[in-house]
């Protein structure tokens, strides 16, 4: 083949000749435009930026302008023999810095600026990549730009300005080359596949710009790549993805959802499966980033105009606002670890574990794992060792209430009222399903902050919480209703008590209708006697019970159940298996269990097991007996600190001790 048909890369056979082929430069192009309009030509320019975006080629434009001088017509176009011959004229000097990095170089370069222009107005010295010159020949070109002969204008060219001394900074004319918008890339794409006759897909030629990264060489050199691989077919997407390595978009979103889902084993199953296709991990996690920043954008404006990604594509992704900006965070921080790592695929599958593994305040931690299930039978066979091994391997899975939902849906049931009370008008027309696992909260705090549920010292409840009234007048009053004497049993919901003895292995129906309408109230604001909905807390909290207690049994009897609902004084549980149900029942007043509840909840509370079929029974006296619950009122229990906390029980009997009978305690 004849060097004259030798193929020429596109990013060559397209560099801009003229100043109206140069894209995505506008400000630089008018400014330079102006400068040889306005004949203010300065001694020395310096032209900084991203690689590949036309910082030499706008210096020979510039160059070849400024030194044409057979276009009297237009002076801002040079002549076609001007820029046919631009690249052997011997008044353009292009210099490779990086090839010539030293002094001597430098001193050779100052001989040669005293020679006049051999047929142009001045002698242009264009010197690329700048910022390699040591530091020894930045000194003695530093006084040669300063102080240049008339006939002499420098270009230096850079990507990297700032290792150019501020001496020779402050001594140049500097503009700011940026990265070319997609929009951009896109255009110029098309424009030079239209004139190739390449044939081609719009979503590929996206692809192609955004692999671009900004720039258009690089652009230009993923086209010809990519223009050879297919010959005389059409550029496909599919090809493009499959050619450099990307996921195309509904892998990734599949990954982002079973992250969300906390799914490891399809995460990782989905993430090798890419691997052997050979993807780009870092491509991967800045597309991640790029759809959940677009995410966040479209959730919060609902505009399609502000996104590039198809906002039907978007609705997919199963996340909420707090995962989203904790994944965008973490897969920033790590992108260049993995960058740079030896072993990426490992890193990367790290990076997806931790993310599968993080919990937004609105959601109970669920782990995909999957355990046999052991039958009630199979369980009671195994000895105690057996079963304390199976109860220390099994994993922590939050409650999923979907297939008993509609056991408490008070919607299923309508509520007759036949009263003008607003409050009972309020609740069945407010009432929703009684098993939703989780409330929507604005925050959740620390578990530092936990803090606020213990019992603080009881001076300090005198001063700060009003929890012990003084009554200088005991006897010409009257107890309240919001006051518990010494006699405080008398006002305490004695069902909600479980007795303590061992054949009370069952918690009373009754028992579980109000602790679900208390779930009920509180939905609707409905409930004013202190109660707060602590279940997305404490499923955390219970999620870390290994971590908190180390004692085997009480390990044993207080794990493997599934949160239904929790407040300040009681915790609600279910378990699949029926003995442990009736295990946990028949200690929950044991000093070491009360004690470990503490340790796990930072609280003392009630603990109710019930079953399955105890879940269905009260489905059933549920919808049966409406009219009847909705009627219930509900009493306050008894408080556990009295009886299990020590320092409380201390300060009480100092209290009693100090004020003898005006001493009362406050609801």
């Amino acid at each position: 083949m004849a060097l004259t048909n030798k193929y020429l890369a596109l990013y060559r056979k397209y560099r801009p000749k003229i100043f109206d082929d140069i894209k995505g430069q506008d400000h630089i192009v008018i400014t330079l435009k102006n400068i040889i309009l306005n004949n203010k030509l300065s001694h020395a320019y310096l032209f900084c930026g991203p690689h590949g975006n036309g910082k030499t080629s706008t210096a020979k434009v510039f160059a070849n302008t400024i030194n044409c001088l057979h276009n009297q017509s237009d002076i801002l176009k040079p002549c076609e023999e001007c820029i046919k011959n631009v690249d052997r004229n011997l008044d353009i000097i292009e210099i490779d810095a990086a090839s010539n990095t030293g002094i001597d170089d430098i001193r050779e370069l100052k001989e040669k600026i005293k020679h006049l222009p051999t047929q142009s107005k001045y002698k242009i010295y264009i010197i690329d990549e700048v910022h390699m010159l040591s530091k020894a020949a930045f000194n003695a070109l530093l006084k040669t730009i300063e102080d240049p002969p008339s006939h002499i204008i420098f270009i230096l060219a850079t990507t990297d300005p700032q290792k150019i001394p501020e001496t020779i900074l402050s001594r140049v004319q500097r503009f700011n080359f940026k990265l070319m918008t997609i929009e951009t890339l896109v255009s110029q794409l098309k424009d030079i596949f239209n004139k190739e006759n390449i044939e081609y897909e719009d979503d590929a030629i996206n692809v192609i710009a955004k692999l671009g990264n900004g720039s258009l060489r690089d652009s230009l050199s993923i086209a010809d790549h990519v223009a050879i691989y297919c010959a005389n077919k059409v550029i496909k997407k599919e090809v493009v993805e499959q050619l450099f390595g990307i996921v195309n978009i509904d892998n990734k979103i599949e990954l982002l959802n079973y992250m969300s889902m906390h799914d490891i084993n399809k995460t990782l199953n989905l993430a090798r499966e890419l691997f052997s296709q050979g993807i780009d991990i870092n491509i991967l996690i800045n597309d991640l980033i790029n759809i959940l920043k677009e995410w966040i954008i479209f959730n919060k404006t609902r505009d399609q105009s502000l996104v590039s990604t198809d906002f039907k594509i978007l609705l997919q992704i199963k996340i909420d606002d707090v995962k989203a900006h904790y994944y965008i965070e973490t897969l920033i921080d790590q992108l260049h670890s993995i960058a740079i790592s030896d072993s990426p695929e490992d890193y990367f599958e790290i990076l997806l574990l931790k993310l599968c593994n993080f919990l937004s305040p609105k959601e109970e931690y669920k782990n995909s794992a999957v355990m046999p299930k052991i039958s009630n039978e199979e369980f009671n066979n195994f000895n105690s060792q057996e079963k304390q091994a199976i109860n220390k391997n099994n994993i922590y899975k939050s409650l999923d209430l979907s297939s008993i939902a509609n056991g408490f849906n008070a919607n299923n049931s309508t509520i007759q009222n036949s009263s003008d009370n607003n409050s009972t008008e309020d609740l069945a027309n407010n009432s929703k399903k009684i098993d939703d696992l989780l409330e929507k909260t604005a925050e959740i705090y620390s578990l530092d902050q936990t803090s606020e549920f213990e019992v603080a010292d009881i001076s300090n409840q005198i001063i700060s919480n009003n929890q012990i009234s003084i009554d200088s007048n005991v006897d010409n009053q009257e107890t309240t209703d919001l006051q518990i004497s010494e006699n405080w049993k008398d006002l305490v919901n004695e069902d909600l008590i479980s007795k303590e003895n061992s054949e009370n292995k069952h918690v009373p129906l009754e028992t579980i209708i109000d602790c679900l309408l208390i779930k009920q109230y509180l939905k609707n604001n409905m409930l004013n006697d202190g109660r707060s909905n602590f279940t997305d807390i404490d499923a955390i909290k219970y999620g870390m019970l290994s971590q908190k207690i180390t004692d085997k049994n009480e390990i044993n009897i207080l794990s493997d159940f599934k949160i239904i609902f929790s407040t300040n004084d009681f915790i609600l549980l279910t378990c699949d298996i029926d003995e442990k149900v009736y295990d946990l029942n028949i200690n929950s007043h044991n000093e070491n269990i009360m004690a470990a509840l503490n340790k796990v909840f930072d609280r003392y509370l009630y603990a109710y097991a019930i079953t399955k079929d105890e879940i269905l029974e009260a489905k059933k006296y549920w919808k049966a007996n409406i009219n009847e619950i909705r009627a219930k009122k509900v009493k306050p229990l008894e408080d556990l600190n009295l009886k299990y906390n020590k320092t409380v029980q201390k300060d009480v009997a100092w209290a009693q001790e100090i004020f003898g009978d005006k001493f009362k305690l406050n609801k």
